[in-house]
């Protein structure tokens, strides 16, 4: 993660927008930011931290103490940061929760994360959960890790450098991703145990396969050979079972084959039997039915005559009727005619009074242009009557008299606020000299405010160093004592190898007056570890000491420094007093100021009024003399005379000439298509009564002929009368259903005389058999076949299920083969990647040390350079508690001594340049594993000032060293020499009115 820009808004110290461009940097990685105590310095990276996780670098500060003193009440607080990450542009908007300038409720935390698509910037996440979350996904790191790998707090640089183990371990699993080792571990643990289980499952079930055989056997016991041995026995046996089996159906189905042929041959004689009983029955049927064949045979007889004269009966009915309707329709067509014919005349006379009428009609419409041309005469002349009206009325309601009344009234008005505001003065200066004395009242508030927590602290400090110095001298105590004891304890081992006239391998003495007496064992380490934990709580407390009274001395010096020239109150309660004087005479300039600003803007808008007025008056005037002119000239057009009709009788006149025009021309229309229309129905019925008359004398003749022939038919079809041939007609459908119904008769008593005849012949001397007593003996023989087949069935049926069986157990039984061989690998592998090792460490912890090593490697090589080869940090090898280790504790070899020691025991400086180099390292290896974790930044904040100066020149030159594999390093310090060597530098002013920042880039 590389910073692009910084922007703080009423920030901490910075009262409105401050911005960091780290692209201005061109090319430059390391940065000094420099400023007096308490301008801000820390609080850039404050912001930083708080726009990426919420919370500041230390931790310390509430959200509620982040928005600037010196901020206006409507100046929002919020931080903008824009960041690369592996070629894609983030930006994080992020504003604490802070006081609402007007209402009661506060503005809440809020915050937005978006990407750069090239074009513009699309939100990636609005909830802080979900950006908090985005944030951990995209640089790999919480809150904890970045604070301990990438910024170095001040007073809190030391926290990687002591951190557990555990906590080693979790910022490597980060990193480095080293939880697919420790997935790749418990999958290969579960994979050994599923194999495990696996094969107690397979034997169990080889077991049960086994113990389903017929065979009286102690399975779990018995040999893979015994096992063979006897099923293959069993296998055998019953192979020979199967063919007597085989033997004995055979023997029985041979009987039943012949049972079952002599029963189908009695079937078939006794279905003969049955057929000749049925045909005796029918033919008495057939008998009984005779006379009413013969019946239905005449009947279809006299049905056949008839059917053939048919034809000429239908064409005398046809004859018939077509005169009959003929006749109907003369008389139709003649009534018709006559009324026609009445109608005409009718319509005749109504024509020729129409006719009669046409020279009045005329007159009535010449009448008619008349009055339309008066009407449109009468129309024009009220249209200019009304443009008259209209001209009049706008004429009256221009009135640029009253606007000049108006505005002289606004002349003056004006002139009474010009009045009033040359008597009011500028109160700009006195409000910015009130606000310069207020900004430096509440400075001075918070200096004392800040001394005496800092006071508070001091005192605390004191007292709590009292103690700690105490048990620091108790615990060295102790740890002397116990090497006492140590040495004692190895004087009595000594001792009690010693004899009179031997000579003492110390001193050399044959003599042994006082031999040294075993005592009490101490845990000699147990009590070194408390001292060297006390002895590192001195320290720091005396550090910690130092810092908080140079803060107060520097306090001290400001507050001097402050209050130099100015007559500032030393009283805290004095301050606040004089403060809240200068806030109410502030607030009354500030109500002076809008007072007149009100006045003045009333005073523009008088003016912007009486310009308006102006206008409207020329305005007005203008056009009321373009309206009278307007006027005379309509009042020469109008003309008026009295004797004219008015134009309601000239409508009224209008109306009743149209109607009655209208209806004569409707009436003369009607008569005249009316009496065109009667013209043609007559001719049409002349010529149709013509046309019936004609057709009536010639289907006359006709029907004549047609009633001839049919009588003469009648006569030779042997029909008395017509109602006998009526009788006997019938359908062609019918007549061939009698034919067919005739014919069945016939073929039927054809087919029983003949099915007699030949059924005669076939049971001639033969008896009827019996069927039951022969039904009864195949059941038996079917029966004993059915016993037979279902005991060979059993039998191989047996052996079927016995060949399964010894096939599944030999299929499991290299399966168990194939899973003793991959459990043998892999419960192995399974078993040390959990820790049952020599090392008792798991494969995960193994690739973390493997790597943490690395880092080692890379952090003594910085750090050899910044000791000049004094310290060398060591990974602690030893077994922790319990059954694992972890082995990420730390400890230093120190070459003067040739000595091994916890990381704890270094001081201050050697603790800042310990955890320096751990992080150079840790970035280093970081970025060589190209993981997902991007370290290209690093912030330090203080810690420079413990340094001595060979120390911190070494210090600087592995820092400068650093530059070449473009890594940003930001670093907060008040030691001249560093911003001396570091040619970029942000300037943080401290300021009466909050701080300001300067990117300074030589």
């Amino acid at each position: 993660m590389r910073p692009e820009r910084l922007t703080l808004r009423a920030f901490g110290p910075f009262a409105d927008e401050e911005t960091i461009d780290f692209r201005q940097l061109a090319g430059r990685t390391m940065f000094v930011i420099s400023g007096n105590t308490g301008a801000g310095k820390t609080t850039i990276f404050d912001a930083l931290t708080f726009a990426l996780y919420g919370e500041t670098s230390g931790g310390e500060r509430e959200m509620s103490d982040l928005r600037s003193h010196f901020a206006k009440p409507d100046q929002k607080t919020e931080v903008e940061l824009e960041f690369l990450l592996k070629g894609e542009r983030y930006r994080i908007i992020r504003q604490p929760s802070q006081p609402h300038p007007v209402n009661k409720t506060d503005y809440g935390h809020e915050a937005e994360l978006a990407r750069h698509d090239g074009e513009a910037w699309k939100p990636l996440a609005l909830k802080i959960p979900e950006i908090r979350q985005q944030v951990q996904e995209l640089l790999q790191l919480d809150h904890k890790q970045f604070s301990q790998i990438l910024l170095l707090p001040q007073n809190k640089f030391r926290e990687l450098l002591m951190a557990e183990s555990k906590d080693k371990l979790q910022i490597l699993k980060q990193l480095f991703k080293t939880e697919q080792y420790g997935e790749f571990q418990q999958r290969l643990h579960r994979k050994a145990l599923d194999l495990a289980a696996a094969i107690k499952e397979t034997k169990t079930k080889q077991l049960s396969k086994l113990e389903e055989l017929p065979l009286e056997l102690n399975w779990a016991e018995a040999t893979e050979t015994t096992i063979r041995h006897q099923t293959d026995q069993l296998l055998i046996s019953l192979d020979e079972k199967i063919e007597q089996t085989k033997t004995v159906e055979q023997t029985v189905r041979q009987s039943v084959q012949q049972l079952v042929e002599r029963l189908r041959q009695a079937e078939q004689l006794e279905q003969m039997f049955r057929e000749y009983d049925q045909l005796l029955r029918l033919e008495q049927q057939l008998a009984m039915t005779l006379p009413e064949t013969k019946r239905q045979t005449e009947r279809y007889d006299a049905a056949t005559r008839a059917a053939a004269i048919s034809g000429v009966f239908e064409t005398f009915q046809s004859e018939q009727q077509t005169v009959q309707q003929l006749t109907a329709t003369k008389q139709h067509v003649s009534a018709e005619l006559e009324q026609l014919l009445h109608r005409l005349d009718q319509v005749n006379q109504d024509v020729e009074w129409l006719s009669a009428q046409e020279p009045e009609m005329r007159e009535a419409a010449r009448r008619l242009e008349q009055i339309e041309e008066e009407l449109q005469r009468l129309q024009d002349q009220e249209q200019l009557l009304t443009q008259q009206q209209q001209l009049t009325r706008a004429i009256a309601e221009l009135n640029p008299e009253a606007l000049r009344k108006k505005r002289d009234q606004t002349r003056g008005e004006r002139t009474t606020l010009q009045t009033t505001l040359a008597v009011m003065t500028d109160e700009s200066s006195n409000r910015l000299t009130i606000q310069e004395r207020r900004f430096l009242l509440q400075t001075a508030e918070q200096k004392q405010q800040e001394w005496q927590r800092n006071e508070a602290e001091r005192l605390r400090l004191i007292e709590q160093g009292t103690r700690v110095k105490q048990e620091k001298e108790q615990a060295e105590l102790s740890y002397t004592t116990g090497r006492q004891n140590e040495r004692r304890q190895l004087a009595a081992e000594l001792a009690a190898h010693l004899h009179d006239g031997d000579a003492c391998p110390v001193c050399g003495s044959t003599t042994h007056p006082q031999l040294a007496v075993k005592a009490e064992p101490l845990d000699v380490e147990a009590l070194h570890q408390v001292y060297l934990k006390a002895q590192t709580a001195h320290q720091e407390l005396q550090a910690t000491y130092r810092t908080v009274a140079e803060r107060k001395r520097q306090l001290e010096h400001d507050i001097t420094t402050l209050g130099q020239g100015k007559d500032l109150p030393t009283d805290l309660t004095a301050i606040r007093t004089e403060i809240e004087s200068l806030q109410a005479q502030e607030t009354e300039l500030q109500r002076q100021q809008e007072q007149k600003q009100q006045l003045e803007q009333q005073l523009r808008t008088i003016e912007t009024g009486l310009e308006r007025l102006d206008r409207q008056i020329e305005e007005e005037s203008d056009r009321q003399s373009k309206l009278q002119l307007e006027l005379a000239r309509l009042e020469g057009m109008l003309t008026r005379n009295p004797d004219a009709p008015s134009r309601r009788e000239l409508e009224t006149e209008q109306q009743t000439l149209s109607k009655r025009l209208a209806s004569f021309e409707e009436a003369r229309t009607g008569a005249h298509n009316q009496k065109q229309q009667l013209d043609q129905d007559v001719a049409v019925r002349r010529d149709r009564l013509e046309h019936i008359k004609t057709d009536l004398t010639e289907r006359t003749s006709k029907w004549a002929e047609a009633k001839e022939l049919f009588e003469r038919s009648l006569q030779e079809e042997r029909f008395a009368t017509i109602e006998q041939f009526e009788q006997a007609r019938m359908t062609r459908q019918d007549i061939a259903q009698l034919a067919e119904r005739l014919e069945a008769d016939r073929r039927k008593r054809q087919d029983v005389e003949s099915g007699l005849e030949r059924i005669r012949q076939i049971i001639k001397a033969q008896d009827r058999p019996d069927l039951a007593t022969i039904g009864l003996s195949v059941q038996q023989v079917e029966a004993e076949l059915t016993e037979a087949t279902d005991q060979r069935i059993g039998v191989e049926k047996e052996r079927l299920h016995v060949k399964q069986l010894v096939d599944a157990w030999s299929t499991l039984q290299q399966q168990i083969e194939a899973e003793d061989t991959r459990y043998g690998i892999i419960g192995e592998l399974a078993r040390v990647g959990v820790g049952e090792n020599a090392q008792r460490m798991t494969f995960e912890t193994y690739v973390q040390t493997a790597y943490f090593d690395e880092i080692l490697q890379a952090a003594n090589r910085h750090l050899h350079g910044m000791t000049s080869g004094r310290f060398l940090l060591e990974r602690k090898t030893e077994a922790g508690k319990g059954l694992k280790k972890y082995g990420l504790d730390l400890n230093v070899f120190d070459a003067y001594t040739s000595q091994t020691r916890h990381v704890k025991t270094l001081s201050g400086g050697e603790s800042f340049k310990a955890s320096l180099a751990l992080a150079l390292g840790l970035s280093e290896v970081v970025q060589e594993a190209s993981g997902g974790v991007s370290l290209e930044t690093m912030f330090i904040d203080e810690g420079f000032g413990t340094l001595d100066p060979e120390s911190l020149e070494q210090a600087i030159e592995t820092l400068l060293s650093i530059q070449a594999s473009g890594r940003m390093v930001g670093i907060i310090s008040h030691v001249q020499e560093l911003k001396s060597r570091v040619d970029a530098k942000i300037e943080v002013t401290q300021g009466k009115t909050g701080s300001t920042i300067r990117l300074v880039v030589e």
